[in-house]
């Protein structure tokens, strides 16, 4: 009776014994079974851009070193007609809200006319007058950083700042005075100056990884000016080592284009297994 009483007393000893090692084997087995994490987008990857759009180009005024020497008013200041713009680009999405790109443009030849009126006692009606045209394209690169406000049914409306460079293309410029016959043209001209810019627009969902982008953009272009010496013009038609300057170019653009995001979403790491922390404890 006394050795039943042992056995019985050292068979519930070992069970007692076993008993956590078997539920930390089945928790440690539960644990391996769970699937990895699923992937998850982050809001994040490169971008490739296209864009065109339609220019409302201006400047603050023409000016060249010799106008002082003589009596004279604008009649009209000048304007350039509207152009076209076609751009590309590539750019990263670094979260749900911040993204920047780099873009380079041509502007397309804009036309430009302005008109003056002299006194001239030797012409009918005691005035002459100066029909000015040109012609006016750039190219435009900047590098742009954009704020993304939300997402709202597909439609994710921003704003941007933008700086870079500009080359202003002055070409045949013309200083025709029918009156007096005189024709007179500057050579071609080119200057590079600071550019910068403001955006503001929306973009739509159209799949995962492509984008409609329509927006304005007001853009500084600096100055554009004609060509120096030896054929350039002067206020009064003759020759001259000045040239004349467009000072304060300026448009507001409206643009619409794609933007493609290439790559997938990123995968959640998991940490590495180590049994040798488990066997520890």
């Amino acid at each position: 009776m006394e050795r039943i009483r042992l056995a019985a007393i050292a068979a519930a000893t070992l069970l007692a014994a076993t008993t956590p090692s078997l539920a930390a084997d089945i928790a440690i087995a539960a644990i391996h079974d769970d699937p990895p994490a699923p992937p998850i987008a982050i809001g994040g990857g490169w971008y490739l851009r296209g864009d065109v759009g339609v220019t409302n180009q201006k400047f603050r005024v023409l000016t060249h070193a010799e106008l002082d020497l003589f009596p004279f008013e604008w009649l009209d200041k000048g304007k350039f007609r509207p152009a076209t713009t076609i751009g590309a680009g590539f750019g990263y999405q670094f979260n749900s809200w911040f993204r920047a790109d780099v873009t380079g443009e041509y502007r397309s030849s804009s036309n430009f006319t302005a008109r003056d009126r002299y006194p001239d006692a030797g012409l009918p009606g005691g005035f002459g007058y100066n029909d000015f045209s040109a012609t006016k394209s750039e190219l435009l690169t900047l590098v742009n950083a954009y704020l993304d406000l939300g997402t709202w049914s597909g439609f994710t409306p921003y704003i941007g700042v933008g700086g870079g460079f500009a080359r202003v293309d002055i070409k045949n410029f013309r200083d025709w005075n029918e009156l007096r016959n005189v024709d007179a043209r500057a050579p071609n001209g080119s200057r590079w100056n600071f550019a910068w810019a403001l955006h503001a627009g929306f973009a739509y969902d159209l799949t995962d990884q492509l984008k409609l982008d329509v927006g304005y953009r007001f853009v500084s272009l600096g100055k554009g000016r004609t060509g120096g010496p030896p054929r350039a013009i002067g206020a009064a038609g003759g020759f001259t080592t000045q040239p004349w300057v467009f000072n304060d170019i300026y448009s507001h653009d409206i643009r619409a284009g794609l933007r493609w995001t290439f790559g997938g979403p990123t995968a959640v790491a998991s940490l590495p297994w180590n049994d040798s922390l488990i066997r520890k404890y």
